[in-house]
């Protein structure tokens, strides 16, 4: 009986998205959400931050950047460049260089993706209802400027039980200097994340 109401629930998502219901519900939502979330829209200097141009876009990005974050395109799984990384650090949107990410909640997924269990701060990153594929997911993008990172799953692991599966090359690593290393390898040690 549980199956069956979960495929009907399925069915339903999949109907209403098709009708656009939905599509028009979650755009309005997260219109919503970036005007109340508005004051964000600063850098960690404390500078307004202005977006960028599709034009300026194309310039600075390569072009799998560009797709990956104007288009909501996907890298290549195990052919990107921080799937396998292990350094210390934080990961940085590419188009804003706002920090998303850090080294101490990677954790090896198996998927090939860079692989996250929760973003450094809950107002780095904002979500959308993705129904590009046979089902919802949930699309995570840079919270300031928009760009496509990846999706969240919910069969990460503890403690949050996320997996944010991000895109290489949505995000610029910055390894942590010699001295916050220190600073944290006690802390580093106690609390392995697999990575």
């Amino acid at each position: 009986m549980k199956s069956m109401s979960i495929m009907l629930g399925t069915l339903l998502t999949v109907l209403l998205a098709g009708s656009g219901w939905i599509a028009v519900a979650d755009e309005k939502a997260t219109r919503d959400e970036e005007t109340k979330d508005a004051q964000e829209l600063t850098t960690e200097v404390g500078q307004k931050y202005v977006p960028k141009s599709k034009s300026e876009l194309r310039r600075i990005l390569n072009p799998m950047q560009f797709k990956v974050t104007q288009n909501e395109e996907t890298e290549p799984a195990f052919r990107n460049l921080y799937w396998d990384n292990k350094r210390e650090g934080i990961y940085q949107c590419i188009v804003c260089q706002r920090e998303l990410f850090s080294s101490r909640t990677k954790f090896k997924s198996g998927t090939g993706w860079p692989s996250f269990f929760a973003p450094l701060n809950q107002k780095s990153v904002g979500f959308r209802v993705d129904h590009k594929l046979f089902y919802a997911r949930t699309e995570v993008h840079c919270q300031r400027c928009g760009a496509h990172l990846g999706h969240v799953f919910d069969d990460g692991p503890a403690p949050t039980g996320k997996r944010y599966c991000m895109n290489s090359s949505a995000m610029k690593f910055v390894e942590a200097s010699s001295d916050e290393k220190e600073k944290d390898a006690p802390q580093a040690a106690e609390s392995d994340t697999g990575q």
